[in-house]
């Protein structure tokens, strides 16, 4: 289904089940380094409470999502998610650059992310879109791994 003309809208309580279920496919890639699914209704709700999710639905059913979290000048961009069955048809580019729009008329000035150090196949994905190391975090609150793992921070001028 093609989504190029359908409209991006903020995510609301009622969507969490959708949220949920797409991001766990999304990310069922982390499966490589940590047990059980990426996210549960709990874990959505309560980014909810804290940012905003920007979605993207066809006719049946959603197909991508981004989370925002605004701190001032800053934005937290994270779980950008596509339906694998929409994969490399450009919607995460999209999404991305629907996030920064909505950042940049937020009054953000920048934006960061954060990625777990053993996909390493995402930096040269994220330089695409403008973004560079800034550092590394600790991924403690990920108490699932299943190896060692660590967040290398990115981040971006708006």
């Amino acid at each position: 289904m093609d989504v190029a003309n359908k409209a991006v809208r903020q995510a609301t309580p009622s969507d969490i089940p959708e949220l949920v279920d797409l991001i766990n496919r999304a990310f069922v890639v982390t499966r490589r380094f940590r047990q059980g699914d990426r996210t549960n209704p709990a874990q959505v709700q309560e980014m909810m409470n804290s940012g905003t999710f920007l979605m993207l639905e066809n006719e049946r059913a959603m197909v991508a999502c981004v989370y925002l979290r605004l701190t001032g000048s800053r934005a937290y961009l994270g779980t950008l998610s596509v339906d694998p069955a929409q994969q490399r048809r450009g919607i995460g580019t999209r999404m991305m650059h629907e996030a920064e729009e909505y950042c940049r008329a937020a009054g953000c000035t920048a934006v960061d992310i954060r990625i777990v150090n053993v996909r390493t196949e995402l930096p040269a994905i994220y330089h695409k879109f403008g973004f560079v190391e800034t550092g590394t975090q600790s991924a403690e609150a990920i108490k699932d791994a299943t190896m060692p793992i660590h967040f290398i921070i990115m981040s971006k001028a708006l």
